[in-house]
């Protein structure tokens, strides 16, 4: 697990988990709604600065009281998506049922008295790893983040930083 804040925005924690050999991504999706996190296939990310970029624009959205989701989880998953399409987003970056490889996202009000905390392992049948770029770099599918993102097949992407900094500009200019 990673845990982190982001300067701007100091009043909330961030907690981020990686699994892999997820076994009960159908049980997970299926009850999604119910749970603090944001659950994304782990295989739409390609690095830990594409979720950053995402966080990011959630909390300036939380901020600026513009978002368009029931809960900053959802919305997460929104943030991360290069359109507003929200069935869209949820079909690309949310669980499969055959889901192996699972990024988690938790979003935590600092002092918030809520007592009611939901363990992330008693959620998710897989095995926890550290939360790297080399292992986000394991799981990712660069054709189907290219597919996602739309980049045109002709657009060169020769190493993990450039696809990294496209998406995170697609993350970024979303909306302008």
């Amino acid at each position: 697990m990673l845990e982190t804040t982001i300067p701007q925005f100091q009043d909330f924690t961030i907690k981020i988990y990686l699994f892999k050999d997820v076994k009960n991504s159908k049980e997970i999706r299926s009850n999604v709604a119910e749970y603090p996190f944001a659950f994304i296939n782990g295989r739409t990310i390609c690095s830990l600065e594409q979720i950053m970029a995402a966080l990011y624009r959630v909390l300036i959205e939380k901020h600026y009281n513009k978002i368009r989701t029931k809960s900053l989880t959802s919305e997460c998953l929104l943030c991360l998506a290069p359109t507003s399409n929200i069935g869209e987003v949820f079909k690309r970056f949310g669980l499969k049922d055959d889901t192996r490889e699972i990024v988690c996202v938790e979003i935590i009000k600092v002092n918030n008295n809520t007592t009611d905390h939901i363990s992330i392992e008693s959620i998710v049948q897989g095995t926890e790893i550290e939360v790297t770029d080399d292992h986000l770099k394991q799981f990712c599918d660069k054709d189907l983040i290219r597919d996602i993102y739309k980049f045109d097949p002709s657009f060169q992407l020769s190493s993990m930083a450039d696809l990294t900094r496209a998406v995170v500009n697609s993350i970024q200019l979303r909306g302008l």
